[in-house]
């Protein structure tokens, strides 16, 4: 069994308070890192907005630190939403009687890109959202991800900003280099 704390490259133990995380997929892989060092530990509940959630993942990540892969497999209470409403509801239910155990959301805003739901309601229920978040992260931490807003969705880039604006930490991932940079040009 393995105790290093190599599996995750946040530093644990998270603090209590709203913690969000952008780039490229939603840094799901990072994600699923920090929810498997997490769960090694204590329970974490971890709601799935963008179906991005790979148990089978986790489960590889946390044989090598455990005898014990199903005990840590079962500290993970898994939920998903497919819809913006869905996201809202979670989280009331969540925070209606706040655990004490960290909440990671998986690529939140995936729900709210809906091109069927008006921007208006979509502000609505994350400003409610939001409200969840900030609640639940005065007893224990909340880590949320995001994709960058694709330029398709470019008018609810205000979605991000007013996560951002609500976090009490935001990481973004670097963007990525184009192609060929650092390539050395031909010489002929």
């Amino acid at each position: 069994m393995r105790t290093d704390s190599a599996l995750v490259p946040f530093s644990l133990p998270l603090p209590p308070q709203l913690l969000l995380v952008i780039g490229c997929s939603a840094m799901s892989g990072k994600m699923l890192e920090l929810v498997a060092a997490l769960a090694l530990k204590q329970p974490v509940t971890l709601l799935d907005c963008g179906n991005r959630s790979n148990m089978y993942a986790v489960a590889r990540a946390v044989r090598p630190y455990t005898n014990d892969p199903v005990g840590v497999m079962n500290r993970i209470r898994l939920s998903r939403a497919f819809t913006c409403y869905q996201v809202l509801a979670v989280l009331e239910a969540v925070s209606a009687a706040p655990p004490r155990e960290p909440l990671l959301v998986l690529d939140l805003l995936a729900t709210f890109l809906d091109e069927d739901v008006k921007l208006k309601d979509c502000q609505r229920l994350l400003t409610r959202g939001i409200a969840c978040l900030k609640r639940l992260s005065q007893s224990a931490p909340v880590v949320v991800s995001l994709r960058p807003i694709p330029p398709i969705s470019a008018a609810r880039e205000c979605l991000m900003e007013a996560l951002r604006a609500s976090a009490n930490a935001a990481w973004e991932e670097p963007a990525p280099l184009p192609a060929g940079f650092g390539q050395q040009p031909a010489l002929f």
